[in-house]
């Protein structure tokens, strides 16, 4: 899991939705919603798989509080959240934060 802050991730972000809209990434200002954009769940979704192939985060198909109606700041809030969150859980599985860390018997 890679860790990815916040501006990186707003920038992934600006950058996967100039591709996707064939704008500039100057027009897509942080108070602007996927809906104003012309982003349909559709292109929501490709958005988000855009955005794990590039990051390596683990996220969600449909991101928490992330609709057509979400401005490009909240979003970019969510992906930092679930990052900030995805870099602090401990391993991927039950018992892989313990691989070969020895632990004492009693």
């Amino acid at each position: 899991m890679s860790s990815v802050s916040g501006p990186d991730l707003h920038e992934c972000l600006v950058a996967h939705i100039a591709e996707q809209t064939a704008l500039p990434p100057e027009e897509l200002l942080p108070e602007r919603t996927f809906r104003e954009l012309d982003i349909d769940s559709l292109a929501l979704v490709e958005l988000i798989v855009a955005i794990e192939n590039d990051t390596g985060l683990d996220l969600p198909p449909e991101l928490p509080g992330v609709d057509r109606d979400t401005t490009l700041a909240e979003a970019a809030r969510v992906l930092e959240t679930l990052s900030v969150t995805a870099a602090r859980a401990p391993g991927e599985g039950p018992g892989e934060a313990d691989a070969g860390v020895p632990h004492a018997r009693g």
